[in-house]
């Protein structure tokens, strides 16, 4: 008993450390001016979101126990539990307006006064929604056996019981506190709850409430979020897909320690180490966890080949495994290369400069870089590739925030791609370093900006490693473009509505028609060279927009995607008939000329029947053409190489479709960045 309570006593001292640690570092290093105290509440209240559906209700003596004063608020009497994204009942106390109405567990609730349930992520943000006065009313909508019900429920007092004071939900700062609120935790939740998940969601959640980019990540995350940005990981060099219960290889890595050995597409991988991993339902995390590991070490795979029953052992030592950010480079036509960049990682510049020589020899003056759905990456990556196509020491981004001075980062060499016109490509999901780099060129009057409006991200986030080896990342400043623009757009209305202002663009019709883009009027700019107009206050304003093309689309070809069609069947076919098609089309340029889809398209349907996608036959032709490229595009990744997909995908890219039109004509270009 006392090696246990010295136990607890130990990891709270060190919770309480953390949490000092934290502060500490938001009071300094924080970007604007913070109430240091509303962040610790919002600590404690992300430690009680954690807990999920905890009771509304617990009996007097509890809060006796722990000399809390009890809420004079009242609830519905119900809880929740949130089950592949719908919102369940969960338990109907006795007594209360749900239980008299009849509320029962698994309805499914849709809104608790026109606030839907759906975009509610927090239990403290539904604890609100029911909480209130004594005898006050809520209207309720939810599905129970498919049908839509309306319910007005009143808020009673149960007696004997008080609410659990949810914090920032009574006037007690005990709640408030963070060792306290701890000691509730064993007390009023009747599972067993690790400390350390409730402290780590608490952090979470005090950070986002800091702004979207602060966060915070553990030691699993960390590893996942840095190996692309790495440009490597340790691991056999195979890229797998699941199909049936099978894990076929896709490709095995050119170089990688999984083709040195001989493995090859179309394997089915059978075990690993002696543990099955076929028809038992394994995830692919499961898979992955189970081919990755330390640089030298070996593991056994088995596999299944063609249409034989044997199994073959391959035993693959793991090595470092290169992870590419150019996604693909080719010439769009005679002298305009295209090369398609899918983050700003440590190698990224080295890729780039390796692709432009190869184009170059292939007679490249002009590029059309593809930053559309770059989410970013390093900051100095993208002031690197700024610099290749920037000529002298021109200033590319500036960063400045509440404890940190102004730093300058300026081109300091001579670059690839100072000469030949220049266009990037960019859309709603470009942001942060690639809104740095179209920002720099934009202002400079380098090249032109193409597509639609960029995210909007112009926070600087500093990386800081807690004793434990997790990380947080703190937004320390902001950063700014060449004229002075900063590109952050608002999360004045929290977290969620930040997430979701993308998506609202397609509603606004933004994403139809440029003549939607609600500029800052109060952040008006000039470029630098041309003196064309510019804004700041939310994503870069593309030169040339192209609106968001829906030609092709169709609710049937809708369903293909959603429901991974695509993938699945080019995979099944092309192991299916790979003998046939390589004898067929023994390089791309083959492919890319002369691919007959008919048969492909025959049995994709019947394939999509089996996976319950019934055929449409007016949405099928509405949208062939598009199903034809895209299943094209697919079994060419898995015949060649997945950089293979962008060649052909490409046919459907408006925006690169656009900016081929413009870059070859000298007139047309001029205009535009004049």
């Amino acid at each position: 008993m006392a090696a246990n309570s010295n136990s607890m006593l130990g990891e709270m001292t060190r919770f309480v450390e953390l949490r000092q640690r934290l502060l500490f570092l938001i009071e300094q290093m924080y970007v604007e001016d913070v109430d240091i105290n509303h962040v610790q509440e919002n600590l404690v209240t992300g430690m009680y979101n954690y807990t999920k559906p905890m009771p509304l209700y617990m009996h007097d003596s509890t809060f006796s126990l722990l000399n809390l004063k009890s809420s004079d608020k009242a609830a519905l009497g119900f809880t929740v539990k949130f089950k592949k994204g719908k919102v369940l009942v969960d338990s109907v106390f006795s007594k209360t307006g749900a239980s008299l109405i009849n509320i029962e567990s698994n309805d499914q609730v849709l809104s608790i006064d026109g606030n839907k349930l759906s975009e509610v992520y927090y239990y403290s943000d539904f604890f609100k929604l029911t909480v209130g006065d004594s005898n006050s009313y809520s209207n309720i909508k939810l599905i129970r056996d498919k049908d839509t019900l309306d319910f007005k429920v009143q808020r009673k007092k149960k007696s004997n019981f008080s609410l659990i004071p949810i914090p920032n939900s009574s006037p007690n700062s005990y709640v408030n506190n963070f060792e306290n609120g701890l000691k509730l935790f064993d007390i009023v939740y009747p599972d067993s709850v690790l400390k350390s998940k409730i402290t780590e969601n608490g952090i979470r959640y005090m950070l986002e409430q800091l702004d979207p980019h602060s966060t915070y990540i553990s030691l699993k995350d960390l590893h996942d979020m840095n190996a692309p940005l790495k440009g490597s990981f340790t691991g056999v060099g195979i890229r797998f897909q699941i199909f049936k219960d099978t894990v076929l290889v896709v490709q095995a890595i050119p170089g990688g320690p999984s083709e040195k050995v001989g493995l090859m597409a179309g394997d089915k991988i059978i075990k690993i180490q002696d543990e099955m991993v076929a028809g038992i339902g394994m995830k692919n995390s499961g898979v992955r966890d189970r081919l990755l590991g330390d640089k030298g070490t070996k593991v056994l795979v088995g596999i299944k080949r063609g249409i034989s029953d044997e199994v073959i052992d391959f035993e693959i030592t793991r090595d470092k495994i290169p992870i590419y950010s150019v996604d693909a480079s080719y010439m769009v036509n005679d002298n305009t290369g295209y090369i398609k960049l899918n983050n700003f990682s440590s190698t990224s510049v080295n890729e780039i400069r390796k692709a432009v020589f190869s184009l170059k020899n292939s007679g490249m003056d002009n590029l059309i870089l593809d930053l559309q759905n770059n989410g970013g990456g390093y900051l100095k990556t993208a002031v690197d590739l700024a610099d290749e196509m920037l000529t002298g020491n021109k200033k590319i981004v500036s960063t400045n925030g509440r404890k940190f001075p102004e730093k300058i980062y300026s081109g300091n060499k001579n670059g690839l791609l100072e000469k030949g016109k220049i266009i990037i490509l960019v859309n709603e999901g470009s942001a942060s370093a690639s809104e740095i780099v179209s920002g720099a060129i934009q202002d400079w009057d380098r090249g032109l900006i193409l597509g639609r409006r960029t995210f909007g991200k112009g926070l600087v986030q500093k990386p800081i490693q807690l004793p434990d080896g997790t990380q947080v990342r703190i937004t320390t400043s902001k950063y700014y473009t060449p004229s002075g623009r900063c590109i952050q757009k608002s999360y004045s209305g929290g977290s969620m509505a930040y997430r979701k202002e993308k998506y609202s663009r397609y509603k606004s019709g933004e994403s139809f028609n440029k003549d939607s883009i609600k500029n800052n009027e109060d952040q008006v700019f000039s470029t630098l060279v041309k003196s064309r107009k510019v804004y700041g206050g939310g994503g870069i304003v593309p030169d040339v927009f192209v609106p968001l093309d829906t030609n092709g689309t169709s609710p049937y070809f809708s369903k293909l995607v959603r429901k991974g069609i695509f993938n699945q069947f080019s995979l099944y076919y092309v192991n299916k008939y790979r003998s046939q098609l390589e004898k067929k089309y023994p390089n791309f340029k083959k492919y890319k000329s002369s691919f007959e889809s008919k048969k492909a398209l025959q049995e994709l349907i019947e394939f999509a029947k089996k996976e319950g996608v019934e055929f449409n036959k007016d949405e099928y032709e509405e949208s062939k053409k598009t199903i034809e490229i895209r299943l094209k595009a697919n079994m060419a990744q898995d015949l060649f190489d997945y950089k293979k997909f962008y060649e052909i995908i490409n046919e459907l890219n408006t925006s690169l479709q656009k900016a081929k039109e413009i870059i070859n004509n000298e007139q047309a270009f001029s205009k535009l960045i004049n």
